[in-house]
This record gives structure tokens, C-alpha cells and sequence, in this order.
């Protein structure tokens, strides 16, 4: 029963693997079809690959465990971001983030207030919201909705009609393409239904925290859809739609909390969380600023100068594991 829940894990990474590459592929689709901006359909994208996360952290609400349900959102995030970083130096000719927009800078500054948030809400003892749902979950929704309301009126990109040698999806009709994007995001929120459900039998098998492996191992698979789809966008060379997709599926990520304290019944959902959680808040917050560095410092570099960033975020990354593998 051990090695079929190691191998159930496997086979299911593997499936998520080949559903977001495809689910990324429709997306460009997507964009090509109804002339739709890269930010939108990578926001797009990003809220149709974190349906994984939305399933992890619904089941660990079903299963009575708040605490892995939030080291799942969180997580994720942080794993989102250390991928960002590995695809950027991978792609370190390419210089990745000279060739994002405003979209990007936008989409990191709300990442950062909403996790600034949510760091609040562990911190301090609140009172309690409407009902059962805390008043930060309110101010989640609000600042995502509201965020990405401000992003779009602010960012509007002018879509350029692309010639026929790059149109990639002449065989297909609109609905054809949208029908097959909105098919794998359904069969990627399955693949990762069935990750988080290995994932939690190998905690219980190795005897690991549930909040380290909730942040560590729940979190990295369910966020492996969002790292594959991105690299795929990547190998497109469209290095815009990728990065905003990533921030904007973190920032959804985010949001999600307000969802899970929606079908908590227990009391205030944040108040549940252990310590460790500020760890993965407070690394997801530096990491996303050296993001914004590196997206803000608009000019040609040396490998070496343009890629110091995303080495600082790995290390950030991996600092982060250190330290809440010796808190669990």
C-alpha cells in the first residue's frame, strides 16, 4: 500500500505534466481566437491550474485539518515563485523579465498587500467577522476583485493581429478551442485532486508535520500545473503572459483563503494556523520583491548581473524549508 501511494503520486505528476502543457497551448489558443490581451488569458490560466490548490484546500476543510489547508495556499505560492525564479535563470539569454509590462509590476504589488494581510491575520488575535468568516477573508476578496479591476483599467494592451505563419490555430473554431481549454482545466483540477490525496498518505507514511508537508509537499504538487504551464508559455516566448500568469495565479492562491474560511464552520480559520506560516508569508513577500527588482531595472545586463535575483530567490527558497522543517 506504501509503494502504490508513491507510484499513484508519480502517475498523477506525470498527468499534470502533460494537462498543463496542453492547457497552456489552448490558452494561446485562446488569445489567438478572441484577440483577448496576454495578461488576461494569463490570468486566465492561472485561475484555471490553481482548481488543484482550490480542491486540496477544500478536502483538508472536509477532513478537519485548517492548518493544512493553509500551508497548501501558501505553499503553493512559494513554490510558484521558486519556479519563476529556476525558469528565469534557465531562460537567462532571453532575459525573461526585460520583456514584461506593467501588468507584471502591478500584479506583484497586489501579491504583496494581500499576503502583507493575511501575515497580519496570523499575527494578531481579530475579531470575529460575518458569521463565521473573519473580517480578513472580506478584505481578501475585496482587494483581489478590486486589484484586479484597477490592474485591467490601467494596463489595457493594444492587441496586434498577428500574420498568418505564427496563427497556429487556423483548424480550429473558437468554440473548439475554448471547449479543449476549459476540458484540461477540469482533468488538471482531477490530477491534482489526486497528488494532494498522495501527498497527505506519504505524510503519514514518512510521519511528517502536517504543516510542513501542507507548505512543502501538498503545496509543490499542486502547484506543479502552474510551473509546467509556465515553462510551456515560456518555450513560446511569451515572456509576459508567463510572468503575470504566475503572480496572478499566487495572488488568486491568496484569495482562495477567504473561500476555505468560507466552509470552515470552525470559528476563524486563521486563528488555526501555526507560527510556521509567517515563514512561508514573510519569504513569499521577499521573493516577490526581488521580483519587482528585477522587473523594474529595465536594461540589457551580463548573465551573471541579470540572473543575481532569482539566485537570491532560490536561496530564499530553500532558507524557508530549513527553517520551518526545525519549527514543525
Amino acid at each position: 500500500m506504501d509503494i502504490l501511494m508513491f507510484v499513484l503520486f508519480l502517475l498523477s505528476a506525470i498527468a499534470a505534466y502533460y494537462l498543463a502543457v496542453q492547457l497552456a497551448s489552448y490558452g494561446d489558443g485562446v488569445k489567438e481566437k478572441t484577440r483577448a490581451s496576454s495578461a488576461f488569458v494569463g490570468i486566465l490560466i492561472g485561475v484555471a491550474i490553481s482548481l488543484p490548490e482550490l480542491t486540496a484546500s477544500a478536502t483538508a476543510i472536509i477532513i478537519d485539518s485548517p492548518d493544512l489547508a493553509i500551508g497548501n495556499l501558501l505553499g503553493s505560492n512559494l513554490f510558484n515563485l521558486f519556479a519563476l525564479a529556476l525558469l528565469d535563470i534557465h531562460y537567462r539569454r532571453q532575459q525573461v523579465m526585460w520583456h514584461t509590462n506593467k501588468e507584471s509590476k502591478l500584479y506583484s504589488y497586489l501579491l504583496i498587500v494581500m499576503t502583507m494581510v493575511v501575515m497580519i491575520a496570523l499575527s494578531l488575535t481579530l475579531p470575529e467577522g460575518i458569521y463565521h468568516v473573519g473580517y480578513t477573508s472580506v478584505v481578501l476578496v475585496l482587494l483581489y476583485f478590486g486589484g484586479i479591476k484597477w490592474i485591467n483599467s490601467r494596463s489595457e494592451e493594444k492587441v496586434k493581429r498577428r500574420s498568418r505563419e505564427n496563427r497556429r490555430f487556423d483548424d480550429h473554431t473558437k468554440n473548439q478551442v475554448v471547449s479543449r481549454f476549459l476540458l484540461y482545466g477540469v482533468l488538471i483540477m482531477i490530477a491534482g485532486s489526486v497528488l494532494t490525496v498522495t501527498a497527505d498518505q506519504i505524510a503519514q507514511i514518512t510521519g511528517l508535520g502536517t504543516t510542513f508537508i501542507g507548505s512543502i509537499l501538498v503545496g509543490a504538487s499542486t502547484s506543479l500545473p502552474d510551473a509546467v504551464s509556465v515553462a510551456t508559455v515560456l518555450k513560446l516566448r511569451n515572456y509576459n503572459m508567463a510572468v503575470s500568469s504566475m503572480l496572478g495565479s499566487s495572488a488568486f492562491n491568496v484569495m482562495l483563503l477567504s473561500f476555505t474560511d468560507a466552509i470552515y464552520f470552525g470559528n476563524n480559520l486563521f486563528q488555526h494556523a501555526a507560527p510556521t506560516h509567517l515563514v512561508t508569508s514573510g519569504s513569499t513577500i521577499v521573493i516577490v520583491l526581488l521580483i519587482l527588482y528585477n522587473i523594474t531595472r529595465k536594461q540589457r545586463r551580463t548573465t551573471f548581473g541579470y540572473i543575481y535575483p532569482s539566485l537570491l530567490i532560490s536561496g530564499v527558497y530553500l532558507a524557508a524549508i530549513v527553517l520551518m522543517f526545525l519549527m514543525k
